[in-house]
């Protein structure tokens, strides 16, 4: 006798690599996670936070969303609690969508979303488990950012308390809220998205919000069956010896912070009086983050294991190296170099002195070539790009107060001179008026 959660997390839809969208790899491995949920049939899924990456996702980013929560859905109720880089007011509209317009709300919807942290709006939910014998009771709190204490709790006691004791206070509530009334066959799941001291982070987190100003203590988390954590993007348990609390990780390596990552869902049995059994599903639809560091040779040696991913590279060399960022792509054909930085002693910056070298120094247009062919940046979006800067250094520099010859033109034509420079304001060299001096 026992109930089932799914637990995902941090989705970040809308994430970027430099300046490349992946929006394959997103549909991939959402697709990849309803693959797994249709498998494990669970009674809940848990989305524990930052379903976005932006607080204003595109119109793309909103229908994968859409779509992929109304897909698990309907394999079974979904609550989703919003993170750090999702609004409420994204994640309503959202709702909105989901709930057919508004024709379904409540304990009716499939998909609820967990946005107040404040007593009143707590989502508190109960599913029965498929055999009906058990009862999954979810509390969720939304991430609570240290400024938003000061106009969402009414509590003056709060203003000089430290982040952890305030958080210890809310998640004590949402625990008095979950447990009151609780029968013997009732599970509890606490959903939230939050930093708990001691978590390793990937380091693609914003680096703010992982900070020791926003630690959660391990041991002010609520006594629960189960604790379905997102913010943290590496999957782990949390750092509190027997608690029964998971970090889902992020399905996808969200920067080179998480190359060593390896990516998954949590899939979880809860049984009453006994620790939840806890396996994680790997997932795999994601293109690796690859670092690359060495000389040029150093990295061909390494090129053939590389395949399909994405590829920061760090070259060392004795000199500056020529098309660098060609060279790379020769290397490593199936790859999409982000990045790539030379590390070369000669390169070391100076101040340029036009008394103290005897050459020219370089022109900007041969310096900016360079540049862009070393970060990847070839073919014709090269010449695109040089042909556009070179159209705006051909434009008038608005500071420059020297004349050009088309202003020339206009002063004589207006001073009443042709453009052969003679005077033509009415009067011929032999004084004869003119036509249309006659006229007047």
């Amino acid at each position: 006798m026992s109930a089932r959660v799914l637990h995902t997390s941090d989705w970040h839809l809308g994430r970027q690599i430099g300046r490349h969208r992946r929006d394959r790899e997103f549909d991939a491995v959402l697709g990849e996670i309803v693959s797994v949920a249709q498998d494990f049939a669970p009674d809940l899924i848990v989305h524990s936070g930052d379903l976005f990456d932006s607080p204003r996702p595109s119109l793309d980013d909103m229908r994968r969303a859409a779509q992929t929560l109304r897909e698990l859905g309907d394999i079974a109720p979904v609550v989703v609690v919003a993170g750090n880089h999702d609004t409420r007011h994204v994640l309503a509209f959202l709702d909105y969508m989901l709930s057919d317009l508004g024709a379904r709300t409540g304990d009716r919807a499939r998909v609820r979303f967990a946005t107040d942290a404040r007593p009143g709006g707590l989502l508190l939910a109960e599913y029965p488990a498929e055999t009906g014998e058990l009862t999954v009771r979810v509390g969720a709190l939304p991430y609570l950012h240290p400024n938003r204490f000061a106009y969402e709790f009414d509590d003056p006691a709060s203003a000089t308390a430290s982040y952890a004791e305030r958080m210890r206070e809310v998640q004590a509530e949402v625990y008095r809220r979950l447990a009151a009334s609780r029968g013997p066959r009732d599970l509890l799941v606490y959903a939230a998205h939050l930093f708990v001291e001691g978590a390793t982070p990937s380091y693609s987190e914003r680096t703010i919000s992982v900070s020791s100003a926003y630690a959660v203590e391990a041991v002010a988390l609520p006594e629960v069956d189960y604790g379905a954590l997102g913010h943290i993007h590496k999957p782990q348990l949390v750092p509190r010896a027997g608690y029964p609390a998971h970090y889902a990780g992020s399905p996808l390596q969200m920067d080179f912070g998480e190359t060593r990552d390896a990516k998954s869902i949590a899939l979880v049995e809860i049984t009453p009086g006994r620790p939840p059994r806890v396996e994680l599903a790997p997932l795999d639809s994601g293109r690796p983050l690859r670092r690359l560091t060495g000389t040029l040779d150093q990295i061909a040696q390494r090129a053939a294991g590389v395949g399909d991913a994405w590829v920061k590279a760090v070259v060392d060399s004795e000199s500056p190296m020529a098309l660098l960022g060609e060279r790379l792509e020769e290397l490593l054909p199936q790859a999409t170099i982000v990045d790539v930085e030379e590390r070369c002693p000669g390169a070391v910056t100076a101040v340029l002195d036009r008394v103290a070298v005897d050459t020219d120094l370089p022109d900007v247009h041969d310096m900016l070539h360079d540049y862009l062919s070393k970060h990847g940046t070839h073919g014709i979006a090269l010449d695109q790009a040089m042909s556009t800067f070179a159209g705006m250094r051909a434009e008038p520099d608005p500071a420059d107060t020297t004349p050009c010859c088309e202003e020339e033109l206009l002063d004589a034509a207006i001073a009443g001179k042709g453009f052969d420079g003679i005077d033509r304001t009415g009067l011929l060299t032999d004084g004869t008026v003119t036509g249309t001096e006659a006229r007047r």
